[in-house]
């Protein structure tokens, strides 16, 4: 019976680290030997939970001012485009993505979860779309192949609610102070947008026990709880 190893990650639809550090993994997993056993599982972190919609400008510069917040997003910006990436962030809102996260968790089905993660990260970061209009998200979902019958039966209920919230318990219980997190077959945790090379160190060493653990990056790029973007390196 082959092994299947899995790898779970917390992230916000919001964090613009998250969808970095997503494609940063990606890179690595596209390396690793053993990856067609890999099984993704995508987790819920609220960076704001039960805060309502706010203009990103106004929520940065408010906790950083204004020259801190342009140093942040151009850096943010710069570390996207290596990646391929494109933030158009002019207007973005910010605030509790508890409803775009329980689109994602009642995915369910192989490369689904992933197919609605990816529709709400370029949507919100490319394409300029509210993660916070009912509308909005059950047109992204249904364009990631989710049910729109099923996603208007979450939307208009509690459906995933409690996941939602005990996924963000967890992360904590594991020590995540922010996100992206990955947790790579429940024994070797990465935190923030390392780099390829470290999150292949993490798949290995995970894969197997007996290989050396991974030389830390310290002060990766993640987005904190309190924060939408982190200090930068």
């Amino acid at each position: 019976m082959s092994r299947t190893m899995p790898v779970e990650i917390w992230s916000d639809l919001i964090c613009p680290w998250c969808w970095i550090g997503q494609r940063r993994f990606e890179r690595a997993l596209a390396e690793f030997a053993h990856r067609s056993q890999v099984r993704l599982v995508h987790r819920a972190f609220r960076l704001m939970p039960g805060a309502s919609p706010q203009p990103l400008e106004t929520a940065m510069q408010h906790r950083f001012g204004s020259a801190r917040f342009e140093d942040l997003h151009a850096e943010v910006r710069q570390a996207a485009e290596a990646e391929g990436l494109a933030y158009d962030l002019v207007d973005a809102e910010v605030g509790d993505t508890l409803d775009a996260h329980r689109l994602v968790l009642s995915a369910a089905g192989p490369g689904l979860q992933r197919a609605v993660v990816e529709r709400l990260f370029r949507a919100y970061f490319s394409e300029r779309a509210s993660l916070f209009d009912r509308d909005v998200l059950l047109r992204l979902a249904s364009e990631a192949g989710l049910d729109h019958t099923g996603a208007l039966r979450v939307l208009d209920g509690a459906a995933h609610t409690q996941e939602a919230q005990v996924d963000q318990v967890r992360a904590q219980s594991l020590g995540a102070g922010g996100v992206p997190f990955f947790l790579v077959d429940g024994r070797v945790a990465v935190s923030g947008a390392q780099s390829p090379r470290q999150f292949l160190a993490a798949l290995t060493q995970a894969w197997d026990l007996a290989a050396p653990e991974p030389d830390p990056e310290d002060d990766a790029a993640a987005c904190g709880p309190d924060a939408f973007a982190a200090p930068s390196r």
